[in-house]
């Protein structure tokens, strides 16, 4: 169990402070002593002390710097290859109407899905820390709430376990894959902290991305037209790919006739729709 102190180190170690001082000793060749006077110096000259850099940008989006999700394990944290991400902490109508129908609990829980995916769409991985930090809540809140998802096989995809696994999955995918072994939209809102809007859009997302791919588009293309990152893109095709069987065939077909849209509407004489 790491001590007050040791979050604290941890998340100050990923700060904006933090990067200025590694460019100003890495790139600049100065002393600790002088970097650390002439990044207080800057902030008290534009008076950064009084703004929050994760409340900046559009609205109910944060920015924050995480280290990368490709980045070893073992060194220290100050000397980690680090992005800045755009999170998703409130999506609006949807968030209210699932916070109104599950509760305060449900929508904390569909957030660390849905920032989780995010950060690693973009190639960062969030901590456990960095959840609690960007949620307002505690470690030990954060920790129950991914026991909670994890105990209802959702993978909560942070950087303690990034490195174990191979390709992952997004709540996204899961929530097509209960869709297409026969679940309801009752029982995946209740389990997936979702709402049946957004269950919606992924299901066509889903078939779009299913007919594009048989109309024999690139991954960027297939991206670009669907309006999804191309991470998610390669989640769609591997799922397509496990469930283009005799057992799951007539499900896939009404899937795509029912969402398909427009952008299917000439589909090809191959793969799920023969």
């Amino acid at each position: 169990m790491k001590s007050k102190v040791e979050r604290q180190k941890r998340a100050e170690a990923k700060t904006r402070d933090g990067d200025f001082f590694q460019i100003l000793q890495n790139e600049y060749e100065l002393s600790p002593q002088i970097a650390k006077s002439l990044i207080k110096t800057t902030r008290e000259v534009y008076k950064l002390d009084k703004i929050d850099p994760t409340l900046l940008g559009e609205k109910g989006k944060v920015v924050k710097t995480v280290i990368a999700k490709n980045a070893q394990h073992g060194p220290p944290l100050k000397n980690l290859k680090k992005v800045k991400v755009k999170l998703t902490l409130h999506a609006g109508k949807e968030d209210d109407e699932l916070i109104k129908s599950q509760g305060k609990k449900a929508l904390r829980q569909h957030q660390i899905m849905r920032i989780t995916d995010e950060a690693r769409n973009q190639g960062g991985a969030l901590s456990q820390e960095d959840l609690a930090e960007i949620l307002k809540v505690t470690p030990r809140t954060i920790q129950r709430d991914i026991k909670k998802l994890r105990d209802d096989n959702i993978e909560v995809l942070t950087r303690g376990i990034l490195e174990d696994i191979g390709p992952a999955h997004s709540h996204k995918t899961e929530i097509i894959k209960m869709y297409l072994q026969g679940h309801t939209y009752s029982e995946i809102k209740l389990r997936m902290r979702h709402n049946e809007n957004s269950i919606q859009r992924y299901l066509t997302h889903f078939s779009q991305v299913v007919l594009l791919t048989e109309k024999g588009l690139t991954k960027n293309e297939i991206r670009f037209s669907v309006g999804i990152s191309e991470t998610l893109v390669e989640e769609y095709q591997r799922l397509y790919r496990k469930y283009n069987n005799d057992e799951y065939r007539r499900k896939l077909n009404d899937l795509i006739t029912l969402r398909g849209g427009s952008k299917g509407s000439q589909s090809t004489k191959k793969g799920i729709l023969t």
